[in-house]
């Protein structure tokens, strides 16, 4: 049975930070404000695994109450694609916390297939481990 837990534990783990992470992204949408915002640069940052440049775009746009605000996206890629500076984008932010934000087409989707693929994969290793050792 031991052979089992780590992937019952490490799928649970993902299959639960993947829906956290939709969670979060869907309650952005639903509840933050919405604003237009501008990328002002690209934060770069070396990945170790990959030694790959990953980019983050810094975003800057104007709070309901008048608050200039600028941060970088807590998602990197390893690709610019469109968010360049210059380009045009649309947040939804916490109006407590405008730093917590999310771009519009550029957050939540694709994290959180991953972390539930990676997480179901793993929750079904395991749930075959702990069936080839009853049966």
């Amino acid at each position: 049975m031991i052979g089992a837990g780590v992937p019952l534990l490490l799928g649970t783990v993902f299959m639960a930070v993947g829906l956290i992470i939709r969670r979060r992204t869907r309650r952005l949408r639903q509840e933050g404000a919405k604003a237009r915002g501008t990328v002002v640069r690209l934060m770069t940052r070396r990945d170790m695994d990959t030694n790959s440049t990953m980019y983050s775009p810094v975003v800057q746009w104007v709070t309901g109450d008048g608050r200039t605000v600028e941060t970088a996206s807590p998602i990197a890629s390893s690709t610019v694609g469109d968010l360049r500076p210059g380009a045009a984008v649309t947040v939804f932010y916490d109006p407590d916390n405008p730093k917590r934000m999310l771009i519009d087409g550029y957050h939540g989707g694709a994290l959180v297939v991953v972390f539930c693929a990676v997480g179901a994969v793993a929750l079904v290793a395991g749930l075959l481990v702990v069936w080839f050792l009853v049966t």
